[in-house]
């Protein structure tokens, strides 16, 4: 498993890697560590990035959950609804 450092070094490595459309690793302001979570079945260690995004109502602070398995970022998932970030 990995430890705090290499959950968040994951993720952004994820990020900068272009794993996702929705947000880039400029606009992340925050990334930390999850908890383990099961998700459908699955267990995941998990990793939260909040980022700045422009909706309908202005700027909104959103917060992205990666789903982590052998070290890597599996999965990004709106942590409100976890619906998938593609």
């Amino acid at each position: 498993n990995l430890n705090a450092e290499q959950i968040v070094a994951a993720m952004q490595e994820s990020v900068k890697g272009g794993g996702i459309k929705e947000f880039k690793f400029e606009q992340v302001e925050g990334w930390k560590a999850g908890e383990e979570e099961n998700v459908d079945g699955e267990m995941y260690q998990t990793g939260l990035a909040a980022y700045k995004a422009q909706t309908i109502f202005g700027e909104k602070t959103v917060q992205a959950k990666a789903l982590i398995q052998k070290g890597k970022v599996v999965k990004w998932i709106y942590a409100k609804t976890g619906m998938e970030i593609r």
